[in-house]
């Protein structure tokens, strides 16, 4: 979990294991090459001092060798030697015995030094013959010399090339780890300045971090940037949604108080079920009023559960439902379905909410000359089209860029809407992947959306 958990040792550890593994393998790899340094190195000594050996008998016709050369060969070797010299006959000539014994394996040849391991007086040796003709005392034939020395020189030998190794090794993986903890130390300098700008946010600051960062962590900084001002936005727009919402609930809820005290006040019976009359009205009022701000909150928490619907099949369910309401307020009601057997995804009852509000609009701002309602569908290549348009008073030119604000009602906010309703229609157009937007003729709107993939 620490590992997890700390991005200083999750860089610790992947830096520093690779680096322990290479250094092991460096560290056997310099095992492998002392033992075979040393090996190379006392054969070579060895050689040497056999063919001196031989060469030092024969200038002196077989005599011990001299003082100064086997001073020589000592300080050469760097510790004590022996060595054998066997005559032409046979006989020992001079040196050491006995010589260390030659396993059956191994065979000599003239004039090539031949190395092998054996023990002398109980201690491991390593050992190289020389075979050679030479005649000593007037004697000739095959002469032996021979040339051992312990190996507990050559194992010092080669520990001592293993720890120098050791050591220049440890130096470096020691060099190497206070390199990686001072350079990620200063290396996430730039993650501990981020982290201390965005603990200077808050709850009311949230302003875009404008220092300058790493390319790495640019990307998480630009989200966190878009994330604080889709904050911003979000919580700026609730703020004007609470405003409003308080703005547009004071008006009728003062005119009930005052309409609940007038009718408290009234002298006859008669005025007094005038005045609860209006007072049931204006509660209505305030009634759909809540139901419409509820609605339009809820929109921003909920995600549409899209469905395959045939477009004319839906229109004609929703027509029926508005029919006796379309034409109990005495006007006439058309249904042309135009966009045969095309489908859209959408959420039933979402697309149903966002007509009926449409037409709830139509119903109180189409004005006393309005006659008909009339809804149609038509498809335009990958796009479906549904028309819900009137005969009543336009839509002003000013008010229609702004028609589908919050709390937009229009020339005529006495008619009893909420300013929510096309708020309401354009949150549910967007929800589908499409868009509504006021007819050419500005008596009505269009609802744009995108057909189902399969009918493409």
């Amino acid at each position: 979990m620490l590992f997890l958990s700390s991005l200083r040792l999750r860089l610790l550890t992947l830096i520093l294991v690779p680096l322990l593994v290479v250094s092991v393998g460096a560290m056997t790899w310099q095992y492998r090459q002392s033992v075979q340094s040393a090996q190379i190195v006392f054969e070579q000594k060895l050689s040497i001092m056999a063919l001196a050996i031989f060469r030092d008998l024969l200038a002196t016709d077989g005599e011990n060798l001299s003082p100064v050369t086997r001073a020589l060969f000592e300080e050469a070797s760097g510790d004590r030697f022996f060595y054998h010299v066997k005559g032409p006959d046979g006989s020992f000539v001079t040196g050491y015995s006995p010589p260390p014994r030659r396993p059956p394996a191994v065979m000599l040849r003239s004039k090539q030094p031949v190395f092998f391991q054996s023990t002398h007086r109980g201690k491991p040796v390593q050992v190289v013959q020389l075979l050679e003709r030479a005649e000593i005392d007037g004697l000739g034939g095959d002469v032996i010399v021979s040339v051992w020395q312990d190996l507990e020189q050559r194992s010092r030998f080669t520990a001592g090339l293993l720890i120098q190794g050791m050591v220049i090794a440890g130096l470096l993986l020691l060099t190497a780890c206070l390199v990686v903890v001072f350079g990620i130390r200063i290396g996430l300098r730039p993650l501990e300045s981020i982290e201390q700008a965005i603990l200077r946010r808050s709850g009311t600051e949230l302003g875009p971090i404008r220092r300058q960062v790493p390319v790495e962590v640019r990307q998480i900084v630009q989200r966190l940037n878009a994330l604080f001002a889709e904050v911003t936005t979000a919580q700026e727009e609730k703020d004007r949604f609470i405003s409003n919402a308080a703005h547009q609930l004071r008006n009728p809820i003062a005119g009930i108080q005052s309409l609940a005290e007038v009718t408290q006040d009234a002298r006859t019976l008669a005025e007094a079920r005038q005045r609860n009359g209006e007072l049931i009205e204006a509660s209505r009022h305030l009634a759909h009023l809540t139901e419409q701000l509820l609605s339009y909150e809820r929109l921003h928490n909920i995600s549409a559960r899209l469905e395959p619907l045939g477009l004319d099949r839906f229109l004609e369910d929703v027509a029926r439902g508005l029919a006796d309401r379309i034409l109990d307020a005495g006007l006439d009601f058309a249904f042309d379905p135009q966009s045969g057997d095309a489908e859209i995804m959408a959420d039933r009852v979402l697309l149903e909410q966002a007509l009926v509000n449409i037409i709830d609009n139509a119903l109180r701002h189409g004005g006393a000359a309005m006659t008909m309602i009339q809804i149609s569908s038509h498809r335009d290549r990958d796009t479906l089209q549904v028309r819900i348009t009137n005969d009543g008073n336009p839509i002003a030119e000013a008010m229609r860029d702004r028609l589908f604000e919050r709390f937009e009602q229009g020339k005529s906010p006495a008619a009893g809407g909420t300013g929510l309703g096309l708020a309401i229609v354009s949150e549910i157009c967007v929800m589908h992947g499409g868009g509504v937007e006021v007819d050419a003729e500005a008596t009505g709107f269009v609802i744009r959306l995108p057909a189902k993939v399969a009918d493409r």
